[in-house]
């Protein structure tokens, strides 16, 4: 059976998501970390998407990405593919890095933005790696929150502006709020986890 066909249509929101091959370790240590952030940045910048979130996992990654173009993906692909050929060379590896297709799924509605902005950087705190979202250096929770540097592919503007109007500074500490006190949404965990690929 033929493979549904991705829905490319521009500016609508989406939940990426792309995992190990056999669910193997992607990310070894913070040289592996790094070298995806600066092929996310180049791909982000070279293809005109929005990243709005990201977390890398040890065997996966999530972000919330707006492409402004039908171009995901030609992106992701793009993404995957110039990591998977890097950490192969650098681990003296063959084969797939990536497991199967990305999930990208279209995310039209807020209620649902909001908790998808919450369940991206909440992973580490979820699989027991860290206690709190602050801890892993490897998510845009730190940037988000004002307590790192915001990275230049990171487009804050459309996780913050879930939260209203106002000074950034406000808005941060909402969205700081929020990833700290909200209450799990385990029906909309599950579809973030599910196949379904349009949330609305």
């Amino acid at each position: 059976m033929a493979r549904p066909l991705r829905i490319q249509t521009p500016d609508l929101v989406r939940h990426v998501m792309s995992r190990g091959n056999a669910r193997m370790a992607i990310f070894l240590d913070d040289a592996d970390y790094r070298r995806f952030l600066r092929i996310l940045a180049d791909v982000a910048d070279g293809f005109d998407l929005e990243c709005w979130n990201y977390c890398l996992m040890p065997n996966h990654y999530h972000a919330t990405i707006r492409p402004r173009r039908p171009n995901l993906s030609e992106a992701i692909r793009r993404l995957n593919g110039v990591y998977a050929q890097w950490w192969n060379r650098r681990h003296g590896s063959v084969g797939h890095v990536f497991q199967g297709r990305f999930k990208a799924q279209v995310v039209a509605h807020d209620d649902y933005l909001l908790t998808l902005s919450r369940y991206v950087v909440m992973n580490p705190v979820r699989a027991g790696l860290v206690k709190d979202a602050a801890a892993w250096p490897w998510s845009s929770y730190r940037a988000m929150a004002g307590l790192a540097t915001m990275p230049a592919f990171l487009k804050p503007s459309g996780t913050l502006s879930l939260f209203g109007q106002g000074p950034d500074t406000l808005l941060r500490e909402q969205f700081a709020s929020f990833i700290s006190n909200a209450v799990e949404d385990l029906a909309a965990i599950e579809q973030f986890r599910s196949d379904q690929r349009v949330l609305k």
